[in-house]
């Protein structure tokens, strides 16, 4: 029997492009005063009148699932056609932004401390060994790295993190979080990011990052392990290391038939600092 893997749930239906219209606006009766009709008419304009400027195209994949399996020259692509402020390139720079002292090596190790409904731990972060996957988990927690908001129609940025569902619960491997969008596993924040995978699932207490079973699409949503689980070596981004306490209080909570808590277990922020 195959271990199981922290994936990102497929929707039962296909996924199409995102239908974008614009309502031509009411229909309501005409109240512009109507020209003279006995007033000459003339295509003419005014001598230091300026040509009209043509409209901006919409991206065009606004709000698409990305592809599995893009190389990172076909991420960065893919992004620009998404209209992905980043251009599919989000560094750890960017993700300091506005919190100088984030970039300041000398004040400790980079930590991510999540405050869940069921307790609070901290995470120390691999930001030489997987800067990108930091870069990408830093922005999203502060709110500085955009996503799409399919609601909204736009990509936004804000603190993705606060407020979402342990959607994802194994007693005895792994607990998951990070889907704002569905709180069921299958949301797309219009971006995905390129898996590094030098450092190992070789303790409780691994944070890394779940995906679709396929390279290269990981994007918001990650998994604390209870365990070691050498199996997902080479499979699964790890961008840091916990204390395994509070996971493995959260892994024993009773679950559906979809490995959903019963009872909410909230994520409720993350916060960034050195320590």
């Amino acid at each position: 029997m195959n271990a199981p893997h922290p994936f990102l749930r497929a929707p039962a239906l296909t996924l199409c492009l995102l239908a974008l219209a614009c309502d031509s606006g009411s229909k309501g009766e005409d109240t512009k005063a109507k020209a003279d009709e006995s007033a000459p008419k003339t295509d003419a304009k005014p001598a230091d009148a300026k040509p009209a400027e043509p409209p901006k195209p919409r991206p065009k994949k606004l709000g698409a699932r990305p592809p599995a399996e893009m190389s990172p020259e076909e991420i960065k692509a893919f992004a620009v056609e998404a209209g992905d402020p980043t251009g599919g390139e989000f560094t750890l720079e960017q993700a300091f932004e506005g919190a100088p002292e984030l970039a300041d090596t000398s004040k400790g190790k980079l930590t991510a401390t999540l405050a869940t409904s069921m307790g609070t731990f901290d995470c120390t972060l691999l930001e030489e060994e997987a800067p990108i996957t930091v870069a990408n988990f830093v922005g999203l927690a502060r709110g500085v790295r955009p996503f799409y908001d399919h609601k909204e129609r736009e990509w936004v940025k804000e603190k993705l993190f606060d407020g979402v569902i342990f959607h994802r619960v194994i007693e005895g491997f792994m607990v998951q979080t990070g889907d704002r969008m569905t709180a069921g596993g299958t949301n797309n924040p219009g971006f995905v990011i390129v898996d590094e995978l030098g450092a190992k699932h070789s303790k409780a207490g691994t944070l890394s990052m779940a995906n679709q079973e396929k390279a290269n699409t990981g994007s918001t949503q990650f998994f604390v392990t209870v365990k070691p689980t050498p199996h997902l070596d080479g499979k699964h981004a790890v961008f840091g290391y916990c204390d395994p306490k509070v996971a493995i209080e959260i892994s024993k909570v009773k679950v559906n038939d979809k490995d959903r808590p019963y009872e909410r277990v909230l994520l409720e922020s993350v916060t960034i600092s050195r320590k």
